[in-house]
């Protein structure tokens, strides 16, 4: 059973919000149970199972973007960069994620 969260804020209703926790997911060990990252180290079936469960709640596929941490900005086309700080989008409307 995941344990996201699916804030009740005002919003127009083209615009949703869900926010992942770390329960309910395949991954075990250190990265149990809901990782949704590729590049550290997990299962990649266990994760692959973990976007799986993340992609049945939203209405399309996520484009996955790997989280840094650093002072670098990264500009381009919306969502076109794998690696960024900030996954938002503001004139494309499609779905990004980390």
């Amino acid at each position: 059973m995941t344990d996201w969260i699916h804030p009740d804020r005002p919003a127009p209703p083209n615009v949703r919000a869900l926010v992942t926790t770390r329960r309910g997911g395949a991954s075990s060990g250190p990265y149990s149970s809901m990782n949704l990252a590729t590049h550290v180290g997990d299962d990649p079936a266990a994760v692959a199972r973990n976007r799986a469960l993340l992609r049945h709640e939203l209405p399309a596929e996520p484009r996955w973007l790997e989280q840094v941490h650093g002072s670098d900005v990264v500009e381009g086309e919306p969502c076109a960069a794998r690696r960024r700080q900030v996954p938002a989008s503001r004139a494309h409307p499609a779905w990004c994620w980390r």
